[in-house]
């Protein structure tokens, strides 16, 4: 490679010897370009043909990357630049735009305005002079500004620096370009998103729901509170059989799997046979040294009920309280209710206080406290106090007056206790959710107050937390305060454990009657209401609406409960209608359309990824343009990859590398890769948060947002609401079709305007993809970059369109209102 001061001698001899165009662009600007500032051959287009009004002329040189691109116009050594000012930066208009530099400035902005590129450089291979051309903020031309190196020593030698951060290839594609000539990177500053003028739905359809006669049941039923408080309903709802699901061919995509947190192969209770943590458990009493279990599950797979199970069912002949025998303490403590502003050891001292005065064991003075108290007691009697030992009444005024204090004090009353009882029986100590707050310190204080407190009363401790919580904290010398047995919880299968509650519901509405108006305003009585939840579990289990809702829970068993909460209360209309078919036929299918609809809403009415529980392909939210489809871009190809029988995961270096190379910098695919996971569309394969040296598979969820979703109506109208659309005719026309199907009260004519805005809207996003797409061909990467997930879709969702005109038709005939 040709060094910067090698550079500057061929140029001194270039012009010692007047040398033409083509010798400066070969001898000095090819090597500042390549060799210097690295921009590769795949990056410049040399001679670039500009065409308009029937004239051809020739850029000398298009830089081009997938986030931003400039011309540079080349003069040969010799071509005079008396104009440039001798300041780095300098207004576009006066001098600076007159004689040979002026014509030269204009020519490149005239190409660059052509071939709508946003940045122009001018050089005679010794002035370098770098300004906008193109902009779309409503600054004028020679309102803008220039950015200069007056020669050739000032760029490669004085100013090196400041010329390299400015124009090198990373630089470039990081933004530095627009950071520094337009005052900011982003250029999607307007508000062109549907959901910011379109505050409620299109839709008039009724609703008259039947969910109000089944709402407390199903609210009860739906959650984990009411059956993990209830050992019957706690042993009718556990489910242990994991999901094993490795192959989805409806999206034919391979569903790989995270690998353990944990060094030590964990028990895996969902999965393996024996032993049962239960049995471990049990025989702790026989243990040379107190028990310690980690246990592990993704979010809401489970944890909190697998430690409920464990407790009441599973272990409960352990944890049976006697009047007769002391017995084995289980002393949960959930930090749900713990506030970051409260100390985590005054925390856990106030709740085990709590268990001690509810237990009949530790709070009866006589069976414990008195033992619990005995050997300071004696001490006391035989020392300080020993003149009033002999009497019976101020003795034991002064034995309430120390346990008293002591109580007040709490820790020293629960530490005695519970030492005490661990002498003779074992003592768990639990601790759940330790990880609703995401602070790192705030974490790192409960882990070491918990294990603290557990070593200085020799209790077992069993601590519950996200694998990403442990991987994340693994590494500090908290944990090696115990030797953890793992405990890893497979998330259940979703439709399981929805049948399951579907049950408990169904049991709750025992001899329960009800009564609904109807959409045709009759008035309809239900004797039993337990046929409401038959009509709707017929509709959840074993059909399209169940494996949706099992697919977007994406193993979360809490996100799953609620999702159906959420759906069975207004995921479906034309409620009279739906009850009368189901008693005559004993069969009702809700329209898919209106649960996926119901579930990417919620409680809103319209779109925002924001309170949704399904993420937005389509906008990476990064203010820019060109790199508004990087989440698509990257998920597309995982998607492919994940197609391969081999595939075990997809490097995040491998993912830096193709980003770069299509040209967008390391902090717009870090973005993504986080997004992509806390949309669960992806996950570390380690469970750490993702970085470039972390490795990647694709969640069953993130393949059906490729595969299957971007061919639904539904879902593409839905995320279109809070979609960005960059060009303003586009948006234009957006907004209008929007506004027309706000005011039709035509149903046919609606539909076919809706259909009409999908279609456009997905021809956008493909024009906005193409780029993406060519960049990675043309660089060579491999194939699984090259895809177009547009294509894929086009023909299905085609089908799928027609299939919702000819439904609707059928349904409500062509002159329906």
């Amino acid at each position: 490679m040709t060094t910067p001061a090698e550079i500057i001698a061929q140029y001194d001899h270039l012009l010692l010897h007047d040398a033409n165009e083509a010798a400066t662009r070969l001898k000095v600007i090819n090597d500042v370009l390549y060799s210097v500032l690295g921009w590769t051959h795949s990056d410049i287009a040399p001679e670039e043909r500009v065409s308009e009004d029937r004239s051809t002329t020739w850029a000398d040189y298009v830089i081009r990357t997938g986030m931003t691109a400039a011309v540079v116009e080349a003069k040969k050594v010799g071509v005079c630049f008396d104009n440039v000012p001798n300041t780095r930066r300098a207004q576009l208009n006066g001098k600076l735009v007159k004689d040979a530099l002026g014509d030269a400035i204009v020519q490149a902005r005239d190409y660059a305005r052509k071939l709508s590129i946003p940045f122009a450089i001018v050089t005679n291979g010794d002035a370098w002079i770098i300004f906008p051309a193109t902009r779309t903020d409503q600054v004028k031309f020679q309102d803008s500004s220039a950015i200069i190196f007056p020669s050739l020593r000032s760029a490669l030698q004085d100013d090196y620096a400041e010329f390299y951060d400015l124009l090198s290839r990373a630089s470039v594609i990081s933004g530095r370009l627009e950071h520094e000539l337009l005052g900011r990177v982003e250029n999607q500053i307007e508000a062109r998103r549907l959901n910011s003028y379109f505050k409620v739905g299109f839709s008039r359809v009724s609703r008259h729901s039947l969910f109000p006669l089944i709402e407390d049941a199903v609210t009860s039923a739906f959650t984990e509170d009411i059956v993990n408080a209830d050992p019957d309903l706690l042993e009718k709802c556990y489910v242990n059989t994991p999901d094993r699901l490795r192959f989805d061919s409806r999206i034919k995509m391979h569903v790989a799997r995270k690998e353990s947190a944990t060094a030590k192969a964990p028990h895996r209770p969902l999965r393996d046979k024996n032993p049962q943590v239960g049995s471990i458990i049990s025989d702790a009493a026989s243990r040379a040294r107190p028990l310690a279990l980690l246990v592990l599950g993704q979010v809401g797979a489970g944890k909190t009920t697998f430690l409920e199970y464990t407790h009441k069912i599973e272990a409960a002949e352990t944890f049976q309280q006697r009047a007769d025998q002391s017995y084995a303490y289980w002393m949960q403590i959930d930090f749900r209710t713990f506030s970051k502003e409260e100390s985590a050891h005054d925390y856990i001292l106030q709740a085990l206080k709590k268990l001690i005065s509810a237990d009949p064991f530790l709070s009866d003075y006589n069976r414990c406290i008195k033992h619990a108290y005995a050997s300071e007691i004696e001490e006391l009697f035989k020392g300080p106090l020993f003149l009033i030992s002999g009497e019976e009444k101020e003795k034991n005024t002064r034995i309430s007056a120390l346990i008293m204090s002591d109580y007040e004090k709490t820790q020293p009353y629960v530490e005695k206790l519970i030492s005490y009882a661990a002498q003779n029986v074992p003592v768990f100590l639990v601790i759940d959710n330790i990880d609703q707050f995401e602070d790192e310190e705030v974490q790192s204080s409960i882990f070491a107050d918990a294990m603290a407190l557990a070593r200085k009363l020799s209790v077992s401790l069993i601590c519950a937390m996200r694998e990403t919580t442990f991987v994340r904290h693994r590494n500090t010398p908290i944990f090696d305060a115990f030797d953890f047995d793992p405990v890893t919880i497979d998330p259940p299968q979703v439709l399981s454990v929805l049948s399951k509650r579907f049950f408990v519901a169904r049991h709750l509405l025992r001899d329960k009657s009800g009564r609904f108006t109807a959409e045709n305003g009759a008035d309809v009585q239900v004797a039993d209401l337990r046929v409401v939840i038959d009509l709707v579990q017929g509709s959840v289990l074993g059909s399209e609406i169940g494996t949706l809702i099992d697919v977007l829970a994406t193993g979360d068993i809490r996100l799953a409960l609620r999702i159906t909460r959420e759906f069975l209360q207004s995921g479906w209309t034309a409620s009279g209608k739906a009850l009368r078919i189901y008693q005559q036929t004993g069969k009702y299918v809700m329209p898919r359309h209106e649960a996926l609809r119901a579930i990417m809403l919620g409680n809103n009415t319209v779109y925002s990824e924001a309170t949704s529980v399904l993420g937005n392909p389509f906008d990476s939210r990064l203010a820019k343009t060109e790199a508004q489809l990087l989440r698509l871009f990257v998920l597309a190809a995982a998607v492919q990859y994940s197609s391969e029988s081999n595939f075990r995961y997809l490097e995040g270096l491998e993912i830096q590398r193709a980003v770069r190379e299509v040209g967008f910098g390391d902090s717009a695919t870090t973005r993504v890769l986080s997004d992509l996971c806390s949309l669960r569309f992806m996950h570390t394969v380690s469970h750490s948060m993702p970085t470039f040296e972390s490795n990647y598979i694709v969640s069953r969820l993130g393949g059906y947002i490729v595969r299957h979703f971007m061919s639904n109506m539904m879902f593409v109208e839905n995320v279109m609401m809070d979609t960005f659309i960059p060009k303003e005719l586009t948006w234009n026309e957006l907004y209008g079709l929007t506004n027309q199907i706000y005011s039709s009260r035509d149903t046919i004519g609606r539909l076919k305007i809706r259909k009409k805005r999908v279609q456009f809207f997905m021809e956008v996003m493909r024009e906005q993809y193409a780029p993406l797409r060519s960049e990675s061909i043309r660089r060579g990467l491999p194939k699984e970059w090259c895809t177009d997930p547009f294509a894929a879709a086009a023909n299905q969702l085609s089908i799928n369109l027609e299939k919702a005109m000819h439904s609707a038709e059928r349904n409500y005939g062509a002159d329906a209102k």
